[in-house]
């Protein structure tokens, strides 16, 4: 009776804890856009800020390391002349980039910047500032199209597909190839089968990584003359690894399979030129997280290596004795497995500890909560691997063994999580803020700069769209509420928003502009801004957006 329990229990088990997964995922996914590369932390001159001088350079930090080519910086006066004639410079930091000014008179300007995070990011942005008390300002439409240039997840879809079959081949074809290194036995079982596996690997991982070059690679050369592109493939990270690994890919659908030396330099070079494409030459000492990043690579080659034996040499054949009497493949298999799950842990906290300087604020990003759910399928594979190694010993190990779906099942969710953490900011939102949303047809901006605590701000909301219009005169009432969410005890503070009048862009996707400016942002920490908008009829949209204040210098 006990007997019969335990196996519908072992039955069972997996699909609940996929579904689990799966409503985690729900759960922590992200709805709307994301930071996908290098984030702005502090500028100078402000987004939409009123300056009573003029600057004479403009500032850029980001918190990421930049790509020393393929960076500009432009201003651009209300007639769309350029006010400015020199070219941008990097700080030796390699996170600033700043352009020298020549005077400028009272008016309004546009900024817009482009640049490559050193882990292979492109960024094109744009914001206004006005000079003088009397100009009329732009407030809003240069800046509001900042709103829209995040990655949008739900969007994306073809392109996090890319990713996914990218990696998958990546991880197959050098788990598959790392067989012949480290157990020669188990690929001579059927040489013939070996050899055919390998090569449809091989063409695989070749055709997707040629589909993903292809789309960083029109993404990276947007804007640039065609002179630029060359810059781009021989002086930046991401153009130096897919220069290595695409004549990689082809080289070894040549000469994989004959010699074992080969094979393992093969992987080796392929996981190198990996690590130049990635947030590991995001870091600020990157040779430490381009380490990890390969070690980390390893182990999810050497544990997809083994899930591929086991596929498709089958469970029946890698649990007879090896020759002369030899443990069974299986077993020599099974702690490869444990060996790369442990690696596989270790490397990527380490690397998620740095990225996130010590797991500050992980929850407040989309990488830090995929980061976790990635944490929990490991987790159940270490579970499940003890589940498979005990069956193993016990000799009842079955092809369709419900932990060995199991074991499949994850490895699919941490390749498919991969492919999109992989490309996300490890590090949480900071400096300007830019938020946007669409409520019931009515469009609401919200702009906060430098967004600093403890200083003073500036607080803009814009207002836009068909119902927004009800009534004659635009809203009744439009306000915006700060909220500490660290300091519950503190009352809301309400921030005394004014209409101010704009020149009128009839391409802006507001109509009505609002602007105060305060130390309303009293406190460091993470707040909850919240705007409302009683229309001309009385219809009331809201909008609330969480967010987080620093106030380092």
């Amino acid at each position: 009776m006990n007997g019969s329990i335990l196996r519908k229990l072992a039955l069972r088990c997996p699909a609940l804890a996929l579904a689990a997964i799966a409503f985690a995922l729900l759960v922590i996914w992200p709805v709307g856009t994301g930071s996908a590369h290098s984030s702005l932390t502090d500028a100078f001159p402000a987004p939409d800020s009123r300056l009573e001088t003029a600057p004479q350079e403009i500032v850029l930090t980001f918190n990421e390391r930049l790509e020393n080519k393929g960076f500009a910086v432009q201003i651009y006066d209300r007639k769309g002349m350029p006010a400015a004639k020199g070219p941008a410079a990097l700080d030796a930091s390699r996170n600033t980039m700043r352009l020298a000014l020549p005077p400028l008179e009272d008016g309004s300007y546009t900024i817009t910047y482009r640049l490559l995070s050193a882990d292979g990011h492109p960024i094109r942005a744009s914001y206004v500032f006005t000079i003088g008390a009397a100009a009329d300002s732009q407030l809003g439409y240069a800046s509001a199209s900042r709103l829209h240039e995040e990655h949008d997840i739900g969007k994306n879809m073809p392109y996090w597909i890319t990713r996914g079959l990218y990696y998958l081949g990546l991880l197959t074809a050098t788990g598959w190839f790392s067989l012949r290194v480290y157990a020669p036995d188990i690929a001579r079982v059927n040489l013939k089968r070996y050899s055919i596996v390998g090569k449809a690997l091989l063409a695989f991982h070749l055709v997707a990584l040629v589909l993903l070059a292809w789309n960083d690679f029109g993404k990276l050369s947007e804007g640039l003359a065609l002179t630029d592109d060359w810059s781009i493939l021989l002086g930046t990270s991401i153009g130096v690894s897919y220069a290595i690994a695409l004549p990689t890919a082809v080289i070894g659908l040549l000469i994989l399979g004959k010699w074992r030396a080969i094979d393992a330099a093969w992987i080796i070079l392929l996981f190198a030129a990996k690590g130049l494409n990635g947030h590991a030459m995001g870091f600020a000492i990157p040779a430490i997280t381009y380490v990890l990043d390969i070690v980390h690579l390893a182990a999810a080659s050497l544990w997809s290596g083994v899930l591929l034996a086991f596929a498709i040499i089958g469970t029946k054949r890698l649990a007879e004795p090896g020759a002369a009497g030899a443990a069974p493949p299986a077993l020599l298999l099974s702690r490869a497995a444990l060996s790369a799950i442990a690696l596989l842990a270790v490397s990527g906290l380490a690397a998620a500890a740095l990225y996130t300087n010590g797991f500050h604020r992980l929850l407040d990003s989309q990488w830090g909560r995929l980061m976790l759910a990635k944490a929990a399928a490991v987790l159940l594979v270490i579970i499940v691997g003890s589940a498979l190694r005990r069956s193993l010993r016990q000799k009842r190990l079955k092809p369709r063994s419900p932990w060995l779906l199991f074991d499949f099942a994850l490895y699919a969710i941490i390749v498919a999580i991969t492919a999109v953490l992989t490309y996300l900011n490890p590090l949480a939102a900071t400096g300007p803020l830019f938020w946007h949303e669409n409520v019931k047809s009515v469009h609401i901006a919200a702009v906060i700069t430098p967004n600093k605590a403890g200083e003073v701000n500036q607080f803009n909301v814009s207002v836009g769209g068909g119902a927004a219009k009800e009534g004659e005169g635009g809203p009744r009432n439009v306000t915006l509420k700060l909220q500490s969410i660290d300091h519950p005890d503190i009352a809301a503070i309400d921030v005394p928003l004014k209409l101010v009048q704009t020149n009128g862009s009839p391409l802006s996707l507001y109509d009505y502009n609002y602007s105060a400016e305060g130390n309303y942002l009293s406190l460091p920490g993470r707040w909850k801004l919240e705007v409302r908008v009683l229309s001309g009829k009385l219809n009331e949209y809201v909008t609330v957006k969480t967010f987080y204040s620093d106030n380092k210098k």
